[in-house]
C-alpha cells in the first residue's frame, strides 16, 4: 500500500498521464521522466506501435519511403526537432554544418533541380522559378495581416487564390502555357500544405498566419527515415512508461476520483478509454493533432465546445484541470 499526503497525492510525486504517443507526447514524457518531481508517468497511445502518429517510415523501392513527415523545416539551433536528431546522431555532416544552419530561406522550400508534367514532358526551370517567385511573394504578403484590424479574406488559401486570379488575368501566353503555370502553382499549394500541416490552405486563418516563426537553415532529411527519431525517443523512456492500444474516449475533470489500485488516494482527473479502462491522474497532458474538429476534441476533453475553442485561442496545448475549468 502506498501512503498519501494530506492533499491526496502520493509522497513520491503526482501521477501524470500523457494522452498520445506521437512525437509531442514522447517529447513531453522525455522531459518529465528526466525530472525527479514526476516519478509516476504513463503515456497512453491508441496504436500498437509508438511514435507513428504523423511520423512513419517504410522500406521500399530500394530505400526509405516516408509515409508521414518528410523533412526538418528550418534545421538550426532554435529547432527542438533538429536538436534531438543531432543529439541522436541521425543527421549527416552537411545538415549539421554551421553554414547550413545559417542559411535564410524565408521558410520556403528550395526549388527542385528538375520538374516534369504529368505527360512526362520536362518543365522549364525558368517557368518553375517564375511561379515560385509569384507564389512565395504572395505567401510573404499573407504574413503581413497579423496586426490588421480587418483582413481581405478569412483564410490564407482564399487570399492566395484571389491574388493569383488577378495575376492570371494579365498573362499573355498561349493556353497550354497558362495551364502549365497553373499546374505548377497547384504543386506549390500542395507543398505549402505540407509545410503548414494542413489538408488545405483554406483551413488556415489569414489573420494569425504571421505568427509563424521562420527559422533559418536548409531543410534536411533523415537518411534512415524520420521514424528513427521517434524510435530513439521511445528507447530513452523507462520500459513501463508506454501503454499501447488504449484509445481515449473522454477525460473526466475536476472530480474526486478513487481507484481500487490506489487505496487512500484521491485524483482530480480520470481518463476513460474506449475499452472501459480508467486511469486516475493528478495532471494530464493532451497531445492531439491541430486538425481534429472542435466537436471530436471537445468530446475527448470532456468539456464544452466553447471551452475547447477558448483553449485553441489561448494556444493551450497542455490541458490541466485548472485550464479546463475556466
Amino acid at each position: 500500500m502506498e501512503a498519501t499526503g494530506g492533499d491526496g497525492k502520493a509522497p513520491g510525486g503526482p501521477r501524470v498521464l500523457v494522452v498520445g504517443g506521437g512525437i509531442a507526447g514522447l517529447g513531453a514524457a522525455q522531459r518529465l521522466c528526466g525530472h525527479p518531481a514526476f516519478p509516476h508517468l504513463r503515456v497512453l497511445d491508441a496504436r500498437p506501435v509508438p511514435g507513428r502518429s504523423r511520423i512513419r517510415s517504410e522500406r521500399g523501392f530500394g530505400g526509405v519511403v516516408e509515409v508521414g513527415a518528410h523533412w526538418i523545416h528550418g534545421p538550426s539551433r532554435g529547432n527542438p526537432v533538429f536538436q534531438l536528431a543531432a543529439e541522436y546522431g541521425l543527421l549527416g555532416e552537411k545538415a549539421l554544418s554551421e553554414e547550413n544552419q545559417l542559411v535564410e530561406t524565408g521558410g520556403h522550400v528550395g526549388l527542385p533541380c528538375v520538374s516534369y508534367a504529368s505527360s512526362g514532358v520536362r518543365v522549364s526551370l525558368q517557368l518553375v522559378a517564375e511561379m515560385a517567385t509569384l507564389f512565395y511573394g504572395l505567401i510573404d504578403q499573407s504574413r503581413e495581416f497579423l496586426q490588421a484590424a480587418e483582413t481581405p479574406a478569412p483564410s490564407v488559401g482564399q487570399y492566395l487564390k484571389e491574388a493569383i486570379r488577378r495575376h492570371v488575368a494579365g498573362w499573355t501566353e498561349d493556353e497550354e502555357t497558362r495551364k502549365l503555370k497553373l499546374a505548377v502553382l497547384s504543386a506549390f499549394f500542395n507543398l505549402e500544405c505540407c509545410v503548414s500541416g494542413t489538408h488545405s490552405l483554406d483551413l488556415v486563418a489569414l489573420a494569425p498566419f504571421g505568427e509563424y516563426t521562420v527559422l533559418p537553415g536548409l531543410d534536411c532529411t533523415f537518411a534512415e527515415g524520420y521514424q528513427g527519431l521517434t524510435n530513439c525517443m521511445v528507447a530513452s523512456l523507462p520500459e513501463d512508461t508506454l501503454v499501447f492500444e488504449k484509445p481515449v474516449k473522454t477525460i473526466h475533470w475536476n472530480g474526486a476520483f478513487q481507484e481500487a489500485a490506489f487505496p487512500g488516494e484521491t485524483f482530480p482527473v480520470s481518463v476513460e478509454c474506449e475499452d472501459g479502462d480508467r486511469f486516475p491522474a493528478h495532471h494530464v497532458i493532451v497531445t492531439v493533432p491541430l486538425g481534429p474538429s472542435t466537436f471530436s476534441v471537445g468530446s475527448l476533453l470532456g468539456s464544452s465546445l466553447s471551452s475547447w475553442r477558448l483553449c485553441r485561442m489561448k494556444k493551450c496545448f497542455c490541458v490541466s484541470p485548472r485550464c479546463s475549468g475556466e
